[in-house]
């Protein structure tokens, strides 16, 4: 059985729904794509961000305990991406 961010356990057979788009910034669209690692109950910090026709996927080793900390980490990885805050880091060339 796995999680879901619904709350609960769900049969492994039972689909996910759709990954959460979350609000655009600054023009780009923001997926976050969060899972939790088997066996720690901790969620991942991993999205993507696209513009137009292009995506990029971007992912931190932080985690959360929760799968709404997660995408609420994701969503504001994003925005310190598109700022360019982070380094290494960029969407510049996303058209």
């Amino acid at each position: 059985m796995r999680t879901g961010f619904w709350g609960g356990r769900r049969p492994a057979s039972v689909r996910r729904p759709p990954l959460p788009t979350m609000p655009s910034y600054k023009g780009f669209a923001i997926t976050a794509r969060t899972f939790q690692i088997r066996g720690t109950g901790r969620w991942t910090l991993d999205l993507l961000i696209g513009r137009h026709s292009s995506l990029r996927a971007f992912s931190c080793p932080t985690t959360y305990a929760t799968e709404r900390a997660a995408i609420t980490g994701c969503w504001k990885f994003a925005q310190r991406i598109i700022d360019g805050r982070v380094r290494d880091c960029s969407v510049d060339d996303l058209t």
